[in-house]
């Protein structure tokens, strides 16, 4: 890593901070003018809370224009480096296309890592607050003295002998409690079918540790009587997150905390696709930005005096554009369940990784 390894690196992190200043500024007032119509037209809010609102979103909305950021950056860096003829004294003093892309490529890995690991749950938090802010001002705006609206849910829980359903109703921001709940415990037959052994009922449920509590609890046992329990408990290994993140898109939880949510919505009996979807996308996002840089590499390496170096940067814009929209496309396919998470987050940008590779090695050695 000698002094022109460094000087790469230092202008290519020139180019990306310059990039996601001018893009994070367009994100935050395309971000404040929807703010301001979703929320400003329905809730008495100000210019200001409008603002911290959108901040709030900022970090989120960062992380998911990174591939964007990366690649009007790198591209801005080789177009300048090229005006000015320094790729030109680079290759005359001796240095390959590949030691020149190698700090830039490390660059844009490194970039990748540091937003699975630090941006993503900040911005996991920061969005979180900012629907649990925007939930209080709807909440505040259409609540009556009838009192909050609850909403249904259902929830399987596998046991040893079979499984249980739960179907209850709960109310906003309790996410460990359940009011009407009913609690429908089947049994598996030597054959595995699945038999109703009883059903419970209660005014409430709460979760606490791996217990239901139960208020005013009745039991009716399958061709038995019906019978009053009172406050009771019932043991449960569903975890509070179960709970909680049903109501949460998958880009709500954090990057730490996605593996406890696959378990949690798992035992639940939930889908965990979504959420293994969008922990298989972070990991792959240094590889995804990689991907980005060596578009933007591959575009703007060339000559200037070679000419098309405009051509050839519209080129590398439009490559990029193609590898954020065949990434999208390759999640979407995933979501649907037509492929599995891995080959949906890993597949396109080991490809235009690939493709980027055997572009510059065909420019570079023929």
């Amino acid at each position: 890593m000698g002094k022109l390894w460094w000087y790469i690196f230092i202008q290519a992190l020139m180019g990306l901070a310059g990039a996601a200043i001018i893009v994070s500024a367009v994100i935050l007032v395309i971000d404040f003018v929807e703010t301001s119509r979703d929320i400003g037209t329905r809730v008495a809010i100000n210019a200001f809370e409008t603002l911290q609102m959108s901040m709030l979103k900022a970090p989120f909305l960062v992380q998911e224009t990174l591939p964007f950021i990366v690649l009007f950056g790198i591209l801005f860096t080789f177009f300048r480096l090229n005006r000015r003829s320094e790729l030109i004294v680079m290759r005359a003093s001796g240095y390959s296309g590949w030691c020149i892309l190698a700090p830039v490529v490390l660059l844009a890995a490194l970039t990748g890592a540091l937003s699975t690991m630090v941006l993503n749950p900040l911005g996991a938090a920061s969005n979180a607050r900012f629907e649990d802010i925007r939930e209080a001002l709807f909440e505040g705006d259409n609540q009556s003295g009838a009192g909050r609206q609850s909403d249904p849910i259902w929830l399987r829980e596998t046991t040893q002998n079979g499984f249980v359903m739960i179907t209850a109703n709960q109310r906003p921001n309790e996410a460990t409690r359940l009011h009407d709940p009913i609690f429908h415990q089947y049994v598996l037959d030597k054959t595995g079918a699945p038999q109703m052994d009883r059903r419970t009922t209660a005014d409430m449920a709460e979760l606490s540790g791996r217990f239901w509590n139960l208020t005013n609890a009745v039991e009716q046992i399958t061709g038995g009587q019906a019978r009053k329990l009172g406050n009771v408990a019932l043991p449960t290994n569903l975890r509070r997150q179960a709970l909680f993140e049903r109501a949460r898109s998958p880009g709500a939880a954090s990057f730490w905390r996605l593996p406890v949510v696959i378990v949690s919505a798992r035992d639940a009996g939930l889908s965990s696709l979504p959420y293994e979807l969008r922990l298989q996308s972070l990991l792959a996002q240094p590889l995804m930005l990689a991907a980005s840089a060596l578009a933007g590499i591959a575009a703007t390496l060339r000559l200037h005096r070679l000419g098309s170096a405009v051509r050839f940067a519209i080129a590398g814009a439009g490559a990029g554009f193609l590898l954020y929209f065949s990434q999208e496309l390759m999640l979407g396919l995933g979501v649907s369940g037509s492929v599995n998470p891995v080959t949906a987050a890993w597949t396109t940008p080991a490809l235009f990784s690939l493709a980027g590779l055997f572009f510059i090695a065909t420019t570079e050695d023929g």
